[in-house]
C-alpha cells in the first residue's frame, strides 16, 4: 500500500486540496482549548437515569419494599444505600469486565492479523509491523478493565495518578506508532517519517508526567492528551485512509476510515461522561468505541485481499 502526496512545499495548494481535513483540525483545536479551560462535566439532564442499567432495579424492588413497609425517610435512605449501592457497583464491574474483554480480544485480533500480514508479505511492510505491535501495547488499558471488572482494586485506573499512568501509557505508543505507520506510506524522507512520532512520545510522556504527578489532575491531563494528540491523530489517519480509498478505488481503506473516525468521535465522549455519577452513559460511548474496532479489522482484511487481486 503506497499513498502519494505531492506538492508538500506548496502549503496553499495542500490546504486547498484538503480543506475538510484542516477544518476538522481547527474544530478539534477549539474543543481542546474549551475542555482544558472549562473541564466539562455531563449531568443527569443530558443522560436520563433511565439509561442507567441499574436504575430499573431500584424502581422495581426497593420501591416495592418501601411501599410495603412503614418507615421514615432516614430508614428509607439507609435501605436504598444498603441494597442499591453494592448492586450498582457489581453491575458496573460486570460492564467493565465485558467491554474490556471484548475490546481486548478485538484489539489482539487486529494486532495479530497485522503482524501476520507483515510476516506473510516478506516482512517488508514496516507499517504493518509497527501497527501490530502498538495495538498489543494499547490493549494494556483494556486488560486493566477486565481485572477492574473482577473487583481487583489496583486495576481501577482512577484510584490514583500512578495507576492511571500504568494503565494508560500504552495510548502514547499507540498514537506514536499509528502516526509513524501512516507517515511511512506518505513520506519518503526517513527523518520526516519518524520525527513526528518521536515528538508524540516525548510530549505524551511529559504531559502524562506533568498532569498526573505535578498537577495531579487526571481529568486535566486526559483532556489535553486526547484533544491535542490522540483525537487529531485518529482523525488524520481516518482522513488519509478515506483519501486513499477514493484515489485507489479500494473499499478496504474506506471501511478503515469509518473505524478510525469512530475512534475519533467516541474518545470525545470520555471528557464529560467518565465521572462516577454519569458513568452509565460512558458505557454507551465505550460500546460504540468497541464497534469502531470492527471496521478497522474488516477494512485491513479487505485491503489485503484487494491489494493481492490487483
Amino acid at each position: 500500500m503506497v499513498i502519494g502526496v505531492n506538492n508538500l512545499v506548496d502549503i496553499k495548494d495542500l490546504i486547498r486540496k484538503n480543506l475538510p481535513y484542516f477544518f476538522g483540525i481547527i474544530i478539534i483545536a477549539i474543543l481542546c482549548i474549551y475542555v482544558l479551560i472549562f473541564k466539562p462535566r455531563a449531568t443527569y439532564t443530558l443522560a436520563p437515569r433511565d439509561l442507567d442499567p441499574t436504575y430499573g432495579f431500584l424502581l422495581r424492588d426497593l420501591i416495592a419494599i418501601i411501599l410495603q413497609e412503614e418507615m421514615g425517610v432516614d430508614k428509607m435512605g439507609i435501605l436504598i444505600w444498603k441494597f442499591y449501592h453494592p448492586f450498582k457497583s457489581q453491575v458496573y464491574n460486570l460492564l467493565f469486565f465485558g467491554l474490556g474483554l471484548d475490546t481486548t480480544i478485538l484489539i489482539w485480533i487486529i494486532g495479530t492479523y497485522l503482524l501476520y500480514r507483515w510476516y506473510k508479505g516478506g516482512r517488508t511492510n514496516i507499517s504493518q509491523l509497527i501497527w501490530g505491535i502498538v495495538f498489543f501495547i494499547y490493549s494494556i488499558t483494556f486488560i486493566g478493565h477486565i481485572f477492574r471488572g473482577l473487583g481487583i482494586t489496583w486495576a481501577n485506573e482512577n484510584i490514583s495518578p500512578g495507576n492511571f499512568f500504568l494503565l494508560r501509557f500504552g495510548m502514547i505508543f499507540w498514537a506514536a506508532g499509528s502516526l509513524y505507520g501512516i507517515l511511512r506510506l506518505l513520506i519518503e524522507d526517513k527523518k520526516l517519517r519518524i520525527m513526528p512520532s518521536i515528538v508524540v512520545i516525548l510530549l505524551g510522556f511529559i504531559w502524562f508526567s506533568f498532569g498526573l504527578f505535578v498537577v495531579q489532575d487526571i481529568e486535566y491531563m486526559m483532556y489535553g492528551f486526547l484533544f491535542a494528540i490522540w483525537i487529531p491523530i485518529c482523525f488524520s489517519i481516518s482522513y488519509i485512509f478515506f483519501n486513499y480509498g477514493q484515489k485507489s478505488g479500494y473499499a478496504g481503506p474506506k471501511i478503515i476510515f469509518l473505524g478510525y473516525l469512530g475512534l475519533t468521535i467516541t474518545y470525545m465522549g470520555w471528557a464529560p461522561w467518565h465521572f462516577s455519577d454519569v458513568i452509565y452513559f460512558y458505557f454507551v460511548w465505550y460500546f460504540l468505541f468497541l464497534l469502531s474496532l470492527v471496521p478497522i479489522l474488516i477494512g485491513f482484511i479487505m485491503l489485503a485481499k484487494e491489494s493481492e487481486e490487483k
